[in-house]
């Protein structure tokens, strides 16, 4: 009867839950750093007044913790549950079919940039709270929905949440797949700088986020008379323009998230072995070109002596995110996920040794270690049998490279709403419609199925944490 009440309150209000997506995916929230209260841009501003402007709608207290994060609560009780997003998205990158930020309607799909990750989530959540809340269902804990404005660019608005707010009991992140994720691989970020290249190349350029493989790159070269007469050699899949005495050169791959590369094809590197192939470069600049090259190729770390693995999280992915030239040198930041188990030492002392020997440098190096919850937990358990009741499946909890919120707070862990789905009717490009992908999309549907298995976790959480405080279990 319960769950009849729960499925009927979520169909008579979807129409409200996408309009309220919609909101806020309109919003080019894009995380800056930037002077003023407005620590990570207006645009991020702008989303997270709306945000707590939705949750003051429905009833809830709100409070804005400087513009950095917003809290959503339900409830006094003494025992706390957490709901964890974040409003910021990545870049929109190239080669939409949709715009990106008008939140378009396709059948059960939504089309736009933080659809998926992270704003649809966050609305979902809310409206679990206010499903609650509407139907006077009795909750045991009190319920606090945490949105964030910097998850993309280093979480660094959650530390500052939980160094200056009290934090809840218990954490759910709601920026995953079902069913429970319960680790997640330590992220390195690095910036490596090659040699400089000489003044026949005028710049190299792919990439608008470290996290996303690049789809587009972009090489500009002096139009020498033995690069014209080379140009007939390059492949037919490179742009080519000549404007004045500058040859344009242009390279389409595929996108696709840092953390889950296979299937994506970096542009960069594409480009790099179109332009050696046609041997477009002199010998000092094409060794520096050569590298670059096998660096962006590789998604698996062995270009940077890195590779490696453990039986619990897999292999470590390892991309060349972006590619910028200054002052001649280029500038490579890559993006490395590495197993739970291993030793970012001794991946950063691999790091520095090869790149020395290539000739490049380590510039900048930034560690997030792994974040890892004991699965075994009776927390874990019973999410996973929420999920697994409502879905009619045997699902296990799982550990991913993806980085969440669950690294930066304390008894936490990801949980939902991502469900599988079949986009096939979309007829969407390869690498379109994930979540740091063009046309980023999210199933209506499933987020209509993630609000229930919200609502009744919330319900059976709230259970546990009294039956633990009255000491009955």
């Amino acid at each position: 009867m319960l769950e009849q009440k729960i499925d009927r309150w979520i169909s008579v209000h979807c129409e409200e839950l996408l309009e309220d997506i919609a909101q806020l995916v309109q919003i080019p929230s894009i995380s800056v750093p930037s002077e003023g209260s407005h620590v990570y841009g207006d645009a991020c501003a702008q989303a997270l007044d709306t945000m707590l402007a939705l949750g003051r709608k429905y009833g809830f207290e709100t409070e804005n913790a400087g513009y950095r994060c917003g809290a959503i609560r339900f409830g006094s009780q003494e025992k706390s549950i957490g709901l964890w997003g974040h409003l910021d998205v990545v870049p929109e990158g190239n080669d939409w079919k949709y715009p990106p930020f008008a939140c378009v309607r396709e059948g059960d799909f939504l089309i736009g940039r933080g659809v998926q990750d992270n704003k649809g989530p966050c609305v979902a959540a809310l409206y679990a709270m206010r499903c609650i809340k509407d139907l006077g269902i009795p909750l045991h804990c009190r319920v606090e929905q945490v949105v964030g404005c910097a998850e993309e660019t280093g979480m660094d608005d959650v530390t500052y949440y939980v160094r200056e707010y009290p934090v809840p009991d218990f954490n759910l992140i709601t920026d995953c797949g079902f069913p429970v994720c319960y680790g997640e691989k330590g992220i390195l970020e690095a910036e490596l700088r090659s040699q400089p290249l000489s003044g026949s190349v005028l710049s190299v350029e792919s990439g608008s986020a470290s996290n996303i493989v690049p789809d587009l790159a972009v090489m500009r070269l002096r139009a020498s008379a033995a690069v014209l007469k080379n140009l007939r050699q390059l492949s037919g899949e490179i742009d080519t323009e000549i404007c004045g005495d500058v040859v344009i050169l242009t390279a389409h791959g595929i996108a696709g998230h840092a953390a889950f590369p296979d299937g994506s094809v970096n542009a960069a590197a594409k480009l790099c072995r179109a332009v050696l192939d046609a041997v477009l470069l002199d010998p000092d600049d094409r060794a520096v070109i050569e590298k670059l090259e096998i660096l962006c190729a590789s998604t698996d770390g062995s270009a940077l002596s890195i590779a490696c693995r453990d039986e619990l999280s897999g292999a470590l992915t390892c991309i060349a995110g972006t590619v910028r030239q200054q002052e001649q040198r280029l500038r490579v930041t890559v993006n490395i996920r590495y197993p739970i188990t291993a030793d970012s030492a001794e991946i950063r002392r691999s790091l520095a040794a090869r790149a020395e020997a290539d000739g490049w440098e380590i510039a900048e190096c930034a560690d997030n270690p792994p974040n890892y919850f004991d699965p075994e937990s009776p927390y874990i358990r019973l999410l996973t049998d929420v999920y697994n009741r409502v879905m009619q499946t045997n699902s296990k909890a799982y550990v991913m490279g993806g980085g969440t919120y669950a690294r930066k707070i304390p008894r936490a862990v990801a949980f939902g709403p991502g469900l599988p789905t079949d986009s096939s009717a979309l007829n969407l490009s390869a690498g379109h419609g994930g979540c740091h992908a063009p046309d980023e999309l999210q199933s209506i549907t499933n987020l209509q199925t993630a609000i229930k298995i919200y609502v009744l976790a919330l319900l059976e959480l709230s259970d546990a944490m009294e039956a633990e405080l009255s000491g009955k279990v």
